[in-house]
């Protein structure tokens, strides 16, 4: 037998396909008997509900997207679970797709949530993104665009975050009030909003003490690699820094692993923290003082207000969520 249908079951009940259908979704004029047996056939079938004919019927595909910029393994999957369990909850099918960390393929990426009729679309942007009419495009045609994590200022799309400068100058204040002096600053690709809000957010922490601020303490760095390798040749230096603030776990790990290499120890010949989702930090020995930035935490909210957006068209443009320290053996 092909695929079972509501006129499959109805056949071997004898009766209505309206009435099995209306069983199945336990519609309060069918009996409980009827509807028990109907889901109890249904069941020993193998029934499945036709999703493109709900969708067709309904105008709604119950599809909603998310594109990422990476699949690293720091972040996003938190994000992602966090994400799939409202969805789920909702009633809806969670679609994931990666840019690359391109314009190109977030471009293409929407395409393909055009070509699916998504109901809604949650993006952390790529380095590459600084115009958003792709997205434009989407939300003309009626689909909720959300932005989380790697956002932009944009007025027709809500965005989900942390407040990134606030957090990193609170880090950078914490290492100042711990003695140091000579904080160096690692941080993502410069293009990324992300980066510049966390690097000015670094600088206010600084000036807050009356600490100089030296551009050759500031390195970029899109690998963890990269960022051991930068780390290492500054700490090569007659000027050592005292500290060191990691704007992400991907970051922490190169700054570790340049620590190591120089045989320093933390926190005696070096302090050092990082944002963090919370789980790098406590592999390493000593386990590492962090702000906390959930990815489970931006990833339900991201979702919550996705579904506000859905049903009641309305939300407020932009949407923290919370963070605080996590003072560790490293400070």
């Amino acid at each position: 037998m092909g695929r079972i249908t509501v006129k499959d079951i109805a056949k071997l009940l004898n009766i209505n396909p309206s009435t099995v259908s209306r069983a199945l979704k336990d519609h309060p004029d069918i009996s409980k008997e009827t509807r028990d047996r109907v889901k109890q056939m249904a069941e020993d079938l193998g029934y499945k509900p036709n999703l493109q004919a709900i969708s067709f019927r309904s105008r709604k595909s119950r599809l909603i997207a998310l594109i990422i910029p990476d699949m690293n393994m720091y972040f996003f999957p938190s994000v992602i679970k966090a994400i799939e369990e409202k969805v789920r909850a909702a009633g809806y099918n969670l679609i994931v797709l990666h840019s690359n960390n391109t314009l190109a393929g977030e471009i293409e990426n929407t395409h393909v949530c055009e070509l699916l009729g998504v109901d809604g679309l949650l993006v952390s942007l790529s380095v590459e993104s600084d115009n958003l009419e792709h997205f434009e495009e989407l939300s003309k045609g009626g689909v909720p665009v959300i932005l989380f994590d790697r956002i932009v200022e944009h007025q027709n799309f809500p965005a989900i975050g942390i407040n990134d400068q606030k957090v990193a100058s609170r880090l950078v204040d914490h290492l100042t009030g711990k003695g140091c002096r000579r904080i160096v600053g690692v941080f993502d690709n410069p293009n990324l909003s992300i980066s510049r809000r966390r690097k000015e957010g670094y600088k206010q922490g600084l000036q807050k003490r009356g600490l100089p601020i030296k551009s050759e303490w500031i390195l970029h760095a899109e690998t963890s690699d990269l960022a051991q390798q930068k780390i290492i040749e500054l700490l090569d230096q007659d000027e050592k820094p005292d500290a060191i603030f990691a704007m992400s776990d991907l970051l922490l790990v190169g700054a570790m692993q340049a620590c190591q290499s120089c045989g320093l120890t933390i926190p005696n010949d070096i302090r050092v923290a990082a944002i963090s989702n919370g789980l790098i930090p406590n592999f390493w020995q000593p386990r590492i003082t962090y702000m906390e930035h959930s990815g489970e935490d931006v990833g339900a909210k991201a979702a919550t207000i996705l579904f506000q957006l859905i049903g009641e068209g309305k939300v407020t443009p932009m949407s923290w969520v919370e963070t605080h320290l996590v003072v560790q053996e490293s400070t």
